[in-house]
């Protein structure tokens, strides 16, 4: 079902994953679905970023810097892919008068990325390397905000330079802190 969500989502965009359209696609019917999900955009949320994972998996021996600075880059650039960033950018824009769309995006996208960041910089604070009163949360925000804000307002993506210095300058700002 997973698998069908995001291929209608990819190729027709988010209205064409429908329930009944996913259902059709997966040879399933509607209640199967909503026993599951509860929404059509949970599932392609949900099949998104399973197709995405190891976008959110901190390199083995990375340092933190460079763990932050994979998970930024690596979101930026499914952010800048077709059809994976536009796809996003209109299930966003849906999200704004859908309340069951903004909890999946909050649910089945931000949350799980967010919290792999929010885990290096955790880790970064129990091994010394940033003080505990780190707003972890802020932090967060400061990382990965950028490539959202500017696939929002379609504006021209961050190149691998400016994540770089992005994610030096957070990094910076919380090891000085």
């Amino acid at each position: 079902m997973v698998r069908a969500a995001v291929d209608l989502a990819l190729t027709g965009g988010p209205g064409a994953a429908s329930v009944d359209a996913i259902a059709k696609r997966a040879g399933v019917s509607r209640t199967t679905i909503y026993k599951w999900w509860p929404s059509s955009a949970a599932i392609v949320l949900e099949g998104l970023l399973e197709s995405v994972h190891d976008s959110i998996v901190r390199p083995p021996g990375s340092s933190t810097p460079e763990a932050l600075r994979h998970h930024v880059r690596e979101l930026n650039r499914i952010l800048c892919r077709p059809p994976t960033g536009p796809l996003l950018r209109n299930v966003i824009a849906a999200s704004a008068s859908d309340p069951a769309i903004t909890r999946a995006v909050i649910d089945q996208w931000i949350t799980p990325r967010r919290e792999a960041v929010a885990e290096i910089l955790r880790h970064a604070v129990s091994a010394g390397e940033i003080g505990a009163d780190t707003d972890i949360e802020v932090a967060v925000d400061a990382l990965v905000s950028p490539p959202y804000y500017r696939l929002t307002l379609g504006m021209t993506p961050l190149d691998d330079a400016a994540v770089g210095r992005l994610t030096e300058t957070v990094w910076r700002g919380l090891v000085d802190d």
